[in-house]
């Protein structure tokens, strides 16, 4: 079973999120699932793929239809929410980079391409 987001063709749009946790957990993982499970409801949304190390950095990749989807997910009131409680709770440091996806390829070891 991968744990990848079943993308469509491109082109489609990306969003990195990387990030440095520092000390604080409190509440994180709960706001986390909620963004995702929201992000999942928007116009445009079509996936999502997170991974965490030991030291706490981070990098999330969700994917977007278009910079327009992107702009209104930046924008939803419960995601500038989580937005702000993040600068001031959870992360030392982020960065957010935007990408056009031009095209994909891959390996599944299950014989299907990917």
């Amino acid at each position: 079973m991968t744990c990848f987001a079943a993308t469509p063709q491109p082109p489609y749009y990306a969003v990195i999120f990387t990030s440095q946790h520092n000390d604080n957990r409190s509440g994180y993982d709960d706001t986390a699932k909620r963004m995702v499970e929201l992000a999942a409801q928007q116009s445009g949304f079509l996936g999502a793929e997170s991974v965490r190390d030991a030291q706490g950095v981070g990098i999330t990749v969700s994917y977007w239809q278009d910079e327009t989807a992107i702009a209104a997910w930046k924008q939803h009131a419960e995601h500038r929410l989580a937005q702000e409680r993040g600068k001031c709770d959870w992360y030392a440091a982020y960065h957010v980079r935007v990408a056009k996806v031009e095209r994909t390829y891959g390996f599944d070891s299950g014989g299907a391409a990917a």
